[in-house]
C-alpha cells in the first residue's frame, strides 16, 4: 500500500498527499476498513516531515475519509463526502409533509407586496444587458444608502444576506481559525463556519447586545472575524443599544479583523438602525437582507462598509459571474423607493408586526413569560426542545429546536417560532404548545 501511495503522490506537500488519498479511496484502491500506515512511516517513505503528513491526515479526517483512534490507528471510512449545510438540511427535512411550518423565517406569500410594477420598472434601465458588471446599481445604492447606519466606503449587492455573510467569511477565514459569533445565532452561519473548517467562539446575546465580558474573553483567542446581528437577533429578537455600541467599539478599537453585521429583516425594526460602523467603519461589513419583504425569488442583499473587506468580496465574485443581475437590484430599489410600492411594503410590515404581537399575546395567555420584541421570530423557553418539537410534528406543526442556533449547549432549551407566519389561529397553536409544555413541566413557562 505504501509503495502505491508513493508512486501516486505528485508533489511532497500535505495538500497533494490528501488529494491523492481521496482519489485512491474513491477509486477503491484503498478499501473501506483498511488500516493505514503510521504518520511516521508515510513521512519516511515520501521524504516529508511528520508534521506535513499529520496535516494531510487531519484534512482527511475532516472530510470523513479517515477515522483516527488513539490506540486503533487510522482507518479508511470511505470516499470524501461533500460538505453539507447540516442544520439547514435537517430543518428542511423535518418540514417535509408537515402542514404548518412555523419554524422557517419565510414570508407569507399571500400577503407579500406585488412585484409586477417593480420588474417592469427595472427593465427600463438603460444599463440592462451591459457587459461590464457593477458592484451595486445606481438605483439600488440611491434607495438604500440614505438609511444606512453609517457612511459606507464600499457597497455591493449579493444574492441575499446569508450569501453576503458567507462571502465575507470565505474571504477572511481559513481552516482552523476562530470566529466569534453571537449565541444563539443564524443556523446557516454555523453551517458556513463548519464548511470552512473554522471554530465558532460563542458570545451570549442578552437583551441589549452580546455579552461584553464574554466578548472580551473571546477576543483573547485571536479570532479571524466577529459575526453578530446588531438589529433583531435571529432567533431571540434582541437588538443592541447605543451604550452597547460605545462599549463594544472601545473593546474592538484595536481589532484587525472584519466585524460582520447581519440584519435579517431590517424593515421590521424602527430606525435609526445601530451599527459598530458608526465607530469602526474601516473594519465593519454591514449586511441587510430583504427577501423577507420581497419573497424568495427576489433574493437580494446589500453590503456596505469597509473598503478593504468588501472589495475582497467583490473581487472574489469577479472570477465568475456571481454578481447580482441589474434587473433584480433595480426591482428591489423600486420596492424601497417608489411611493406606491413603499406603501405596500409598509402595509406588509405592519401586518407582520400585528401577527407577531398576536402570537406573543396568545403565548402569554397560556403562561409563557416573553419579552417584547419587534419580531418576526419568537424565542420560546421549553423544558425539552426535542420532546416539544417531536410532539408538535406529530400534530402537524413544525418548530425548530434551539440547539440548531448555537455552536454549543445553551443555558436552557428553547424552540424558534416565526411569529409572523399565521394570519389566524394563533390561540389554537399557543394552546397546543402550552398543553405539551405543561405536561412535561408546569413551571417551565414562567422562564425566559
Amino acid at each position: 500500500m505504501l509503495e502505491r501511495i508513493v508512486k501516486r503522490v505528485p508533489m511532497r506537500n500535505p495538500r497533494a498527499l490528501s488529494r491523492t488519498i481521496m482519489e485512491m479511496v474513491a477509486e477503491g484502491e484503498l478499501a473501506v476498513g483498511m488500516r493505514m500506515p503510521t504518520v511516521r512511516e508515510v513521512a519516511e517513505a515520501l521524504g516529508m516531515s511528520p508534521a506535513g503528513v499529520a496535516a494531510a491526515w487531519r484534512e482527511l479526517v475532516d472530510w470523513r475519509v479517515f477515522e483516527t483512534k488513539r490506540r486503533g490507528g487510522t482507518m479508511v471510512l470511505g470516499p470524501a463526502l461533500a460538505r453539507r449545510a447540516t442544520r439547514y438540511d435537517v430543518m428542511m427535512k423535518a418540514s417535509v409533509g408537515i402542514p404548518l411550518n412555523l419554524g422557517h423565517l419565510t414570508p407569507d406569500k399571500s400577503i407579500l407586496p406585488p412585484l409586477d410594477r417593480a420588474f417592469a420598472a427595472a427593465l427600463k434601465d438603460t444599463g440592462v444587458h451591459e457587459a461590464t458588471p457593477t458592484s451595486i446599481s445606481a438605483m439600488l445604492r440611491e434607495a438604500v444608502e440614505p438609511n444606512w447606519p453609517f457612511q459606507p466606503g464600499f457597497m455591493m449587492a449579493t444574492h441575499g444576506g446569508i450569501a453576503a455573510a458567507e462571502l465575507a467569511l470565505q474571504t477572511s477565514v481559513r481552516p482552523g481559525d476562530r470566529v466569534i459569533v453571537d449565541s444563539p445565532t443564524v443556523s446557516r452561519v454555523l453551517d458556513i463556519l463548519e464548511s470552512l473548517g473554522a471554530r465558532a467562539v460563542p458570545v451570549t446575546y442578552r437583551d441589549g447586545g452580546p455579552d461584553l465580558g464574554e466578548l472580551k474573553k473571546a477576543l483573547a483567542t485571536r479570532p479571524a472575524a466577529f459575526v453578530y446581528q446588531p438589529v433583531g437577533n435571529h432567533p431571540t429578537g434582541f437588538s443592541v443599544t447605543p451604550d452597547w455600541i460605545e462599549q463594544a467599539a472601545d473593546l474592538l478599537a484595536e481589532a484587525h479583523m472584519p466585524i460582520i453585521e447581519l440584519v435579517q429583516a431590517p424593515l421590521m425594526h424602527a430606525q435609526p438602525w445601530l451599527s459598530l460602523g458608526s465607530r469602526l467603519p474601516r473594519i465593519v461589513v454591514h449586511v441587510h437582507a430583504y427577501n423577507f419583504f420581497t419573497g424568495t425569488d427576489l433574493r437580494v442583499g446589500v453590503v456596505g462598509g469597509s473598503d478593504y473587506y468588501i472589495d475582497r468580496m467583490w473581487q472574489k465574485l469577479t472570477f465568475s459571474s456571481g454578481w447580482v443581475s441589474r434587473i433584480l437590484q433595480n426591482a428591489l430599489a423600486f420596492q424601497l423607493s417608489d411611493p406606491e410600492a413603499l406603501a405596500d411594503v409598509r402595509t406588509y410590515v405592519e401586518a407582520c408586526r400585528s401577527r407577531h404581537a398576536i402570537m406573543l399575546d396568545s403565548l402569554r395567555r397560556v403562561g409563557f413569560d416573553l419579552p417584547k420584541t419587534d419580531g418576526p421570530t419568537i424565542w420560546l423557553p421549553v423544558p425539552d426542545e426535542y420532546v416539544v418539537t417531536n410532539q408538535l410534528s406529530s400534530r402537524g406543526i413544525v418548530l425548530h429546536p434551539g440547539s440548531y442556533f448555537s455552536p454549543g449547549p445553551l443555558a436552557s432549551d428553547h424552540v424558534l417560532i416565526n411569529g409572523s407566519a399565521l394570519g389566524r389561529g394563533q390561540d389554537t397553536v399557543a394552546e397546543t404548545i402550552g398543553s405539551i409544555v405543561s405536561a412535561i413541566s408546569p413551571r417551565t413557562m414562567t422562564l425566559r
